[in-house]
């Protein structure tokens, strides 16, 4: 089977190379499916770019795991130096004694002091020295993260679980959905997307730009719904599902967009196998007249969608 035309100079990065078939170039979730090696795994330049990407759950976890270590090690210290070096701890109890110590050191490293303990001896002296030096540092670098966590601009945009066939003018049409997830403001967008499936033939990957009804629009306070029209020009033209799927189709969506908030451009990516195409189908629309001079975008809907008849040139077969 052959596609309406060939030109690889649409390749947007991924090569022609054939990979696992069943494999997806993009995942659901806009990262690259490609596992790299050769890197490696702890990069003191690349932490702080690893910091502010991974999710909020991670990045709670491991700064509350190196508060608890740091802690831990500190108390370790001051145990084998000696617990009476510090006032208020009786020694006695070894676990009632490491446990004062633990406490002691998370004072001495967020600097916080309430006066219960102190250090007495010298060598309990240079290693809270040594810690609040740390404790500043490490907390300084950690509220950096922090800012830069909540200053990194992105977009929260939401796609429709499916692309559907969907009737569309005199004929039927690719389309999908976007929302924004966010309050602010997202002007100017654009988007591209592009097609590409495994050519049986030379058992590589083709590329193709689709052509859009619409490439960019200049506000979206709403949903907004892409659509490839299918003509005679689509490379979907006159291909079963059966024919898509065997040859790992998949389209790629790459988004644009200036975001008021941050005053930068932000971009955000997506992919559809075609075992996600949904054919005969067409969006409910989730926009509603509240009666109150408002219009409602009904967000948890945007998935939604009913069967409709279609005499399409991409054959349901």
């Amino acid at each position: 089977m052959k596609f309406y035309r060939k030109n690889n100079q649409n390749d947007i990065g991924f090569g022609e190379k054939s990979y696992n078939k069943g494999s997806r170039l993009i995942n659901s979730d806009g990262s690259f499916n490609v596992k790299r090696s050769g890197v490696p795994y702890i990069s003191i330049s690349d932490m702080y770019h690893t910091l502010i990407t991974i999710s909020w759950g991670r990045f709670i976890f491991l700064i509350t795991a190196v508060f608890v270590l740091t802690n831990l090690f500190f108390a370790s210290v001051y145990m084998f130096c000696g617990v009476d070096q510090i006032t208020s701890i009786v020694k006695g109890n070894g676990w009632s004694n490491f446990w004062d110590a633990f406490y002691f050191s998370s004072q001495t490293l967020t600097t916080v002091g309430f006066g219960y303990f102190a250090p007495i001896g010298d060598h309990a002296k240079i290693i809270a020295s040594v810690e609040a030096f740390i404790g500043v540092l490490g907390f300084a670098l950690a509220t950096g993260v922090l800012y830069g966590r909540f200053a990194r601009p992105g977009t929260r945009i939401r796609y429709s679980k499916n692309a559907l066939i969907a009737p569309y003018q005199e004929g039927s049409g690719l389309m999908f959905r976007i929302v924004n997830l966010r309050n602010n403001h997202l002007i100017e967008l654009e988007v591209r997307v592009t097609i590409t499936w495994l050519n049986k033939e030379t058992n590589k990957r083709e590329y193709d730009g689709l052509n859009l009804e619409r490439k960019s629009i200049n506000l979206m306070p709403l949903s907004w719904t892409i659509v490839h029209p299918i003509d005679e020009e689509s490379p979907l033209y006159g291909k079963n599902m059966q024919q898509l799927l065997s040859t790992d189709t998949e389209i790629i969506i790459l988004i644009k967009a200036f975001d008021e908030s941050f005053s930068q451009i932000v971009y955000d990516k997506r992919s559809y196998r075609a075992d996600e195409f949904v054919y005969g189908a067409k969006f409910i629309s989730i926009i509603k007249d509240t009666g109150e001079g408002m219009v409602q975008l009904d967000i948890d809907n945007i998935d939604r969608y009913e069967e409709v008849s279609l005499n399409s040139p991409l054959v349901n077969a």
